[in-house]
């Protein structure tokens, strides 16, 4: 059992590197340009045109998860140059940027970077992922390591149409929190109309009020507590002075 899952798992692998370099293959054909070269003699008039099919070389992209600290696009670029031709690169701002004070020079959290072919690209993402980014001691981004990955099929245009879509979707929140702000606001000089409206009404009512000499009532809430005390002092002093009269009718009968 053990020899046939050997088997099956070559066998898998391999046919993964096939479909690979299927996909490599109809990509190159693709985009071959054929180049003419057109032979023109002064005595013969005719025009002999010699097609000649040189290969294009295909960009590729490749991402990058994570910036080393205080590395920027010219440090990107002459570091790669060592493995390769590069062509656009792109690093994405972070979004606390400028908060931080201490921090000096802009921050980033990922990039793209384009070679001009992708082998090279592919050769690259093999041998620096999950490496050391090493050079000088002295550089902060020594200790740190690669994280790289090469993006099959993909090309620069994706990456603006990425950064369309995301756009669209910041206007269409901040219009919607503009919305939500003026609504609110409305709201609030409705009721300090209303406010405004209802004391008017209560300055002109005590006005009239005091006009027709209409008795206002008021009324005071008492304390349950206090009341059973007062309650009981009175009945006290029923109780003493029903004694004292009875005392007063045995001694003095008439």
């Amino acid at each position: 059992m053990s020899k046939k899952r050997k088997i099956s798992s070559s066998e898998n692998d391999k046919s993964e590197e096939q479909k690979e370099e299927e996909e490599e293959e109809e990509e190159e054909g693709e985009e071959e340009e054929p180049i003419t070269e057109i032979d023109q003699s002064e005595s013969n008039d005719k025009i002999v045109r010699v097609s000649n099919t040189k290969k294009k070389p295909i960009p590729g992209v490749i991402y990058l998860s994570r910036i080393p600290n205080k590395m920027n696009v010219t440090i990107i670029r002459s570091y790669f140059d060592q493995y390769g031709q590069t062509g656009r690169i792109y690093l994405q701002l972070s979004k606390n940027e400028g908060k931080n004070k201490r921090e000096r020079g802009p921050k980033y959290t990922e990039g793209w970077v384009e070679f001009k072919s992708k082998r090279d690209a592919k050769l690259i993402v093999k041998q620096l992922n999950n490496q050391q980014v090493g050079g000088r001691r002295r550089t902060p981004w020594y200790d740190d390591i690669w994280n790289i990955k090469y993006l099959s099929k993909f090309r620069w245009a994706h990456l603006h149409e990425r950064f369309q879509y995301e756009n669209e979707v910041r206007k269409k929140r901040l219009r919607q929190e503009v919305l939500q702000a003026k609504r609110e606001a409305n709201l609030y000089i409705e009721n300090v109309e209303k406010g405004r409206k209802l004391r008017k009404l209560e300055k002109k009512m005590k006005t009239s009020s005091q006009d027709l000499n209409i008795r206002e009532w008021h009324y005071d809430q008492q304390d349950p507590e206090e009341a059973a005390k007062r309650r009981k002092t009175k009945k006290k002093e029923q109780q003493s002075t029903g004694l004292t009269e009875n005392l007063l009718k045995q001694i003095f009968p008439s």
